[in-house]
């Protein structure tokens, strides 16, 4: 078994590798609900894992010069990392693989003190996996069981502050550099932020709902794979400036546009107020829109 990192020309062999290992896990559980763990998003998308191997960390698994599996991880700093998901080739299952691959994983990145991922509780044979490989579960639900994996590493405390497994609930700061800082598996909800410098920050897999954007500058920023809908609550939008937005390959069923100027706007080339504006002549209507 080989195990090296993903570049983008593996785009095409990881997905498929991908589906195959978690479609056919679906089929074989046959759920009445989709369960993340099992079906995560994108697995079968050429797109979603093109975006993983050019911004996470993942790897390709080889064996006799063929893709037979693969991994990604989302390392926060130098001491915390999460597998997000492994998959191998349904061909290739139960033959130590997943196992070797896991073990290589961890050496790949000696100084990962907290290993982390979540499984489902319909695999049994995946908590026993991960049992198995030194990973203790920290939450138990109907649905998955969270594992932490705790490795004993030298660490040069003069390097970095960690602030593990500790409140800081209710604190307040005022002229703090945290420029640089890393966070992973905290609590930060009703987080309140003002006139602060964000630039070049990274969120990912994060928790937003309900949450209030005022008064920020987001030019130059990037949304890549982020739901603005879910369970009927839509994202609104007051008083933004979108001007040059680009939209490629998004779902934008439903969106309502209103009151809002919309010169130079387009969808697939077509000029959307020269459209309107031609559709109200032939309707009788001389609405201009300004």
């Amino acid at each position: 078994m080989y195990i090296r990192r993903a570049i983008a020309s593996d785009q095409r062999m990881f997905t498929e590798v991908s589906r195959s290992s978690f479609k056919q896990e679906a089929d074989r559980l046959r759920l009445p609900y989709r369960d993340l763990n099992i079906e995560p998003p994108g697995y079968d998308d050429e797109a979603m894992s093109l975006y993983l191997i050019e911004q996470l960390t993942c790897y390709v698994i080889e064996l006799e010069g063929q893709v037979v599996g693969g991994a990604v991880l989302t390392l926060t700093g130098q001491d915390y990392g999460r597998i997000d998901r492994i998959f191998i080739h349904p061909y290739r299952q139960g033959k130590g693989i997943g196992k070797r691959a896991l073990q290589s994983i961890e050496k790949l990145h000696p100084t990962i003190r907290i290993w982390e991922l979540e499984t489902s509780t319909a695999q049994p044979n995946n908590v026993a996996f991960y049992r198995a490989a030194g990973y203790q579960s920290v939450f138990e639900s109907d649905e998955e069981v969270c594992f932490v994996k705790r490795v004993q590493q030298r660490t040069d405390h003069h390097m970095v502050l960690r602030y593990e497994e500790s409140s800081i609930a209710g604190a307040q700061a005022y002229g703090v550099d945290a420029s640089r800082v890393s966070i992973t598996n905290s609590n930060v909800s009703e987080l309140q932020a003002s006139n602060c410098n964000f630039t070049k920050s990274q969120f990912r897999n994060i928790n937003f709902r309900e949450t209030e954007f005022d008064d920020l500058n987001l030019s130059g920023s990037q949304y890549h794979f982020v739901s603005m809908y879910e369970s009927g609550r839509p994202t609104t939008f007051f008083h933004t400036n979108l001007t040059n937005a680009i939209f490629e390959n998004c779902r934008l069923d439903g969106v309502r546009i209103e009151n809002s100027s919309i010169d130079g706007l387009t969808i697939d080339g077509v000029n959307v107020k020269n459209l309107l504006e031609h559709h109200r002549k032939e309707t009788g209507g001389m609405k201009r829109y300004e």
